[in-house]
């Protein structure tokens, strides 16, 4: 199995983006195949959103304003999860108020991005391994 993975992972970094495809292949050539802990390298971690990713959780306040009534059934309750799993949103048809709540909204005096007035996020036990699931129904 090691020996696949070793004969497949410059395939696979071909796949990322270049400034990330670039910085590996430095790191790995520079390093190579041992522990960097002890060295202070840190290479990034690539999570795939909807497969394996940290849990999103939503608050709506009085000042969202939704597209379509049915998104702003959960103004004034207590936060809730976006998501459960990977099925979870088109089955319930809830894509359209999830694309809306999960959007950003550019502030140009701030030169920043925020989320959508009245809706905010959280991650909870953000940094922590314990706030990743996997979201496939069948891994649950």
């Amino acid at each position: 199995m090691a020996a696949t993975l070793a004969r497949l992972l410059p395939l696979l970094l071909l796949l990322l983006p270049p400034p990330l495809r670039e910085y590996l292949s430095a790191s790995e050539i520079q390093h190579g195949a041992k522990d960097d802990a002890a060295t202070g390298v840190l290479h990034p971690i690539v999570m795939v959103p909807g497969v394996i990713c940290p849990h999103v959780e939503a608050r709506l306040t009085e000042a969202y304003h939704p597209s379509v009534p049915r998104c702003g059934a959960m103004i004034g309750k207590p936060w809730f999860g976006l998501w459960e799993n990977a099925t979870d949103v088109p089955a319930h048809d809830y894509l359209e108020c999830f694309k809306e709540q999960m959007s950003l909204v550019y502030d140009p005096a701030a030169n920043d991005y925020r989320n959508p007035p009245g809706v905010d996020t959280r991650i909870p036990n953000f940094g922590s391994a314990s706030g990743f699931s996997d979201k496939r129904p069948l891994h649950t």
